[in-house]
Order: C-alpha cells, then structure tokens, then sequence
C-alpha cells in the first residue's frame, strides 16, 4: 500500500515538469504595451511568425497601450507564469514605479527578461517646412521665439530624453505637449501645431525619408545606415549618453526555467536570420536578438540612469 502511495506521489510531482517540458502547446499571446503601427508592433509581428513557425502553434499579437505601458504590464506580470502570455516592452518599464499612483505590484521584479530584440535611438525631429536644418538653427530659432517652442513626447521615457536635451542644447525656454503615443505627436509635427518631436526613431523616419519631415539629430553611438546624413547627438553638440530606447521581451518572473529558455532559444537564432535583421533595420532599429542573462544586466544599468533623470527632471 504504502509503494502504491508512493508511487501516485510520483506521478503526481512528475505531471507539472511534463507539462511544462512540452511547451508550447496550445496558443500563445504577445502583449504589446503600445497601439499598433510603432516600431514595437512591427517587432511583435515579427517574433509571432517566427514563433509560430518553429513550434507549430498560433501566436496572436494583441495591443494594450495607454498609461506609458502599464496596463499591458500589470496584465502580463500579474497573468500566469506559464510562458503563454508574454509581454514586449520598451524602458517605460523602468519608470512605472515613479508613477504618482501606485500600480500595486513591482512593475520589474514582476517580470522575468528573455531577450532584448532591438535598440532604437531617440531623435530630435521638426516639420521640414520650417526651414530649420541642424540643432543650432533650431536653438537660434526658438530663442529668437516670441514664443516658448512647443515640443511633443508620446511617453515618460521621452519627456525625460527632451528635458535632458533642451537642458543641454542652450534653447533657453520650451513648453512640453504631452500625447498619449508617439502617433500623435508625429501628427502634430506634420500639422504644424508642435515645434518639436522627441521620440523614437521609428515613428518620424518614413517621413523624413519622404521630406516631410526633417530628423535634426539621432541619439546613437554612430550614424544611422538609413539616414547618414543625419549625425548623432555628439556631432550635433548635445553631450549626451547614448542610450535611445529598446525593445524587450518579457514574461512573468516565475515562469519556469526550462520554458523560458525555449522562448529564448527562438528569439537568440533571430541573430542569425539576415530577414528578421533586415525587418528591424527597416524601422530604425539595430537588431539584438540577445540573451536573457545580458539584457537582465543591461536593465540594471538603464535603470540607474533614468533614476538620476527623474531626480533631475521629476516626471508630471
């Protein structure tokens, strides 16, 4: 009797690994905490095909913006920790806890890092129309403003990068706009009703291609292969980090081991699929495709960071 018993204990403790060594088995869902047509969308879009390629199960991408990614990520890091529901985020994930309204959960301790995909710097763009051509004609010219120049940002993380920016540039007096989403403010950039965008690059890089709008500077180490002949922060005189943005892939923190590392193991071999590079090339960002380990240390670093800003430039 007592075998028996022992026996049904085994069998029982050996149930959940089986189960989770045989992941995925049914559908999967990659949560994006911005609306759709953005640069992490694109990528999301990509990781679903290449997902559900490799492992023969549905992938569906659903958009949850709003609240600078926290509705996205309180349903992901609070949903349960079993792989099926995965969140792709960008380093407003750093700043959720310097929201005045507590979320009720640790936005970062809740999740546990897979890879980060890709790095897209931030840009300083403005409507071609207004004839300004560098970031010193863009200081000259708000300073001579009768005005404050209006400047847009669509999340937290950007409103820190312009505060930081316009500190450093010599413009002595801005007013910011804030939009829900980097859509918005591209909008308004082409209407004429802002001055000035700071976003990522993918929102404003089609029309700067286009001519309708003009990238003054990009926050990069070197020069964007898509647009050369826009220069970095450092050749345009703004002394500043280059850090951007990133896109990262997230699941809950207690997810098991073994299932984040077949998560993992299909997004590391992106680095070597010159279509899945060539995607992210597209909307402006360097593809990564990195491991879990790398890009956990990587946050640790860009969160330091953004806390020296906020202490700086408290967020509204």
């Amino acid at each position: 009797m007592k075998a028996l018993i022992a026996l049904a204990l085994l069998v029982a403790s050996a149930v959940p690994a089986a189960a989770q060594t045989d992941f995925p088995n049914k559908r999967v869902t990659l949560v994006v905490s911005a609306s759709p047509g953005g640069g992490l969308d694109a990528t999301a879009r990509l990781l679903s095909e290449r997902m559900a390629k490799a492992w023969g199960q549905p992938v569906i991408v659903e958009n949850q913006g709003g609240a600078d990614g926290l509705i996205a990520t309180q349903r992901v890091a609070t949903g349960p920790a079993d792989g099926y529901t995965m969140l792709l985020q960008i380093p407003s994930l750093l700043l959720l806890k310097h929201n005045t309204h507590d979320p009720g959960f640790d936005p970062v301790a809740s999740l546990a890092p897979v890879s980060e995909l890709g790095r897209t710097p931030s840009v300083v763009a403005v409507n071609a129309r207004s004839g300004i051509k560098t970031v010193q004609e863009l200081v000259a010219w708000c300073n001579q403003s009768e005005r404050p120049c209006s400047w847009g940002s669509g999340q937290q993380l950007s409103y820190l990068y312009g505060k930081r920016v316009f500190a450093l540039s010599g413009i002595r007096e801005t007013v910011n706009v804030n939009y829900k989403g980097t859509g918005p403010v591209v909008n308004d950039l082409l209407g004429n009703h802002i001055t000035i965008g700071m976003t990522s690059i993918a929102a404003p890089l089609a029309f700067h291609q286009q001519g309708t709008l003009r990238i003054l500077a990009v926050n990069a180490e070197k020069r964007v292969p898509q647009i050369p002949e826009v220069p970095t922060f450092h050749e345009a005189g703004l002394q500043m980090p280059a850090r951007g943005s990133w896109y990262g892939l997230f699941v809950p923190a207690k997810t098991p081991p073994e299932v984040i590392a077949k998560i993992e193991k299909v997004v590391v071999g992106l680095a070597n699929d010159p279509a899945a590079q060539e995607v992210m090339r597209n909307i402006g960002a360097e593809p990564v495709f990195g491991p879990s380990r790398e890009f956990a240390a990587g946050i640790r670093e860009d969160a330091a960071f953004l806390d020296s800003l906020v202490q700086q430039y408290p967020l509204k």
